[in-house]
Order: structure tokens, then C-alpha cells, then sequence
């Protein structure tokens, strides 16, 4: 009758990455006793490991990185002349410093962190028409937002203001009694262009070839 082996009957791997078989290797090798025969199989595995995940080669130091696992498997045990420094045991004991993570915090998830950001900058723009414009493009947007979010739901006006004015922190104030979403006539189905002060300023007293100020 054969003897079966059962994972939960073995040891355990200590580098799955390169499975049992490998680890296999590196136990055998550790029992030769002729330092030089135990060196060239130490080297054969090195091969093997190589050939298992052969995008290291395209690490820096990827060799190093090979014989450190080497030892790792033999936990730290194997006695052979590597070409590089064996490792210490703390290599796997010595946990990273934690990383510190960017608070994104996001009062409505529906129109997301970009959408806030820009009704924050809104009351920014110095030109009251053009502050007007974007701010009911913003609202109209997140009214969008708020159907794809939930479809069979009927938003009212008066919730995308009452979200402006929290995100803004009070600085942007829609009058629901003034503004009404989608029909609003101070948008213009045709996209405006706002140009900036200084093409303002360079527009003013040009003439065309008629001698006509344009």
C-alpha cells in the first residue's frame, strides 16, 4: 500500500511563489556534506528559481534577490558560498512603517470627490456671468448624477441647491424660486466662451482694415 502525502501533513511553504518542489530541492541540499557539491546544487536551484519567474531578470539586482529567497526557503539555514552577503533572519521580522493614507473624504458619494472640488472653486470666478454659467452647468450636472443613481427617484431643485450650498460651505445660494434646473433660460444650448481679462483688455480700441473698431 502506498503512503500518501497530504499538504496538512508537511511543512509549510515558506515561499509559495516557487512551490514545494523547489523547497524540496533546498532541503536536499542542505544535507550534502561536500561544501563544493552543496555550492554547485545551491547554484542549480538558483537556475530553477530563475526560469519559474523569469520577469526578475528584469529587476534590479534580481540575481541577489534570487539567493536571498534561496536562504528564506532554507530558513536561513543553508551553508553555502553565495556571492552576495546572506541575509538575517530580521529580514522577515522587521515590519514597514505604515504608510500614511490622503483623507478623501466625500460628503456625497453620488457626484464624487472631482464634482465637490469643482463647486468649491465656483465662487472663485470674479465674472458674475460666467460664475452664473457654471454654476447651473455644475447643478444641472450633479441633478444627472442624482437619476443615475437612483433612477426611479424624482429630485427636486431644492436638494442639488441645498447640496451646493453645504459642499460650497455656504458660499454658492440657488433660489429655487428664481432658478429652475434643465429650463433655466440663462443657459444657452450653445456652449459659451468666456475669454479671460487679459483678451478682454487687448480687444478694446482695434480696428479692422475698414477703419471700423471691432
Amino acid at each position: 500500500m502506498v503512503d500518501l502525502e497530504y499538504n496538512t501533513q508537511l511543512d509549510p511553504i515558506r515561499l509559495p511563489e516557487y512551490g514545494r518542489i523547489v523547497q524540496k530541492m533546498v532541503n536536499y541540499c542542505m544535507t550534502i556534506e561536500d561544501r563544493e557539491k552543496r555550492n554547485q546544487c545551491a547554484r542549480e536551484i538558483i537556475k530553477i528559481m530563475a526560469q519559474m519567474h523569469p520577469n526578475t531578470m528584469n529587476m534590479q539586482d534580481y540575481e541577489q534577490k534570487l539567493w536571498d529567497h534561496l536562504f528564506i526557503i532554507s530558513d536561513f539555514k543553508l551553508d553555502v558560498d553565495s556571492p552576495y552577503p546572506k541575509p538575517s533572519p530580521n529580514l522577515l521580522q522587521d515590519k514597514p512603517e505604515p504608510l500614511s493614507y490622503v483623507s478623501n473624504k466625500i460628503n456625497f458619494l453620488y457626484y464624487g470627490k472631482n464634482v465637490e472640488n469643482i463647486v468649491k472653486i465656483l465662487d472663485k470666478i470674479d465674472n458674475p456671468e460666467e460664475r452664473e454659467y457654471y454654476v447651473l452647468v455644475t447643478a444641472n450636472y450633479m441633478k444627472k448624477l442624482q437619476y443615475m443613481w437612483n433612477k426611479e427617484a424624482y429630485i427636486k431643485d431644492e436638494v442639488i441647491f441645498d447640496h451646493i450650498k453645504q459642499i460650497s460651505e455656504g458660499k454658492i445660494v440657488l433660489d429655487p424660486n428664481t432658478v429652475e434646473l434643465d429650463k433655466d433660460t440663462r443657459m444657452s444650448t450653445r456652449k459659451k466662451i468666456f475669454k479671460p481679462k487679459y483678451q478682454q483688455h487687448s480687444q478694446k480700441g482695434k480696428y479692422n482694415n475698414n477703419g471700423n473698431k471691432y
